[in-house]
């Protein structure tokens, strides 16, 4: 036997009333059961969808924030090389003569050698390597400190103290400062 709609419609006239009432609630319970699960599965999808909302959400909220640090860092970077593009190893020499000889006496300088190096091909690094003789640990720090306050981006890339012997509280300082600019 075949099961197409005239077959079903044929089958279900030969019921006696009472059991076409039970095909009926029968056949209502089955739909109900079929409807919750659809509806039930589709709250679950549009709940999914909801948290995956949020999650997105807060996903942009943070790329707007790096973005924003982003955009700051590279316009302080601009202005950085802009700046470096300006200055030159005797610049970076001069700024730094001056720093020392603010902090101690010439006679306390026994060399300031400048030299300069490619990083990539993009930078170059100026250095000045310095060395100071007799000089006391409160004057190395406040040259160090005159460094880092410097306006020029400048920094200590080595620092070496030794005791001198005749006087322990006296140090010979050697350090080599760096700054790095963008390739002309």
């Amino acid at each position: 036997m075949k099961l197409s709609f005239a077959n079903v419609q044929h089958a279900y006239a030969r019921l006696a009333p009472r059991e076409r009432s039970f095909v009926l609630a029968g056949t209502g319970a089955a739909l109900a059961v079929v409807l919750f699960l659809i509806l039930h599965g589709l709250a679950g999808a549009k709940s999914t969808l909801r948290q995956g909302i949020v999650a997105k959400q807060r996903q942009l909220a943070q790329m707007q924030t790096m973005r924003a640090q982003y955009a700051e860092l590279k316009r302080q970077t601009d202005e950085l090389t802009a700046k470096s593009a300006e200055r030159s190893p005797s610049g970076l020499y001069a700024t730094l003569e001056g720093l020392v000889t603010k902090t101690v006496t010439r006679d306390k300088i026994r060399s300031m050698d400048p030299s300069s190096k490619t990083i990539g091909d993009r930078y170059v690094e100026d250095s000045i390597n310095v060395e100071l003789l007799g000089i006391t640990l409160q004057q190395t720090v406040a040259l160090l400190y005159e460094i880092e306050q410097a306006t020029t981006p400048i920094h200590v890339s080595r620092l070496q103290m030794k005791k001198r012997v005749s006087d322990p509280y006296q140090f010979d300082v050697v350090f080599t400062v760096s700054s790095v600019k963008a390739n002309a």
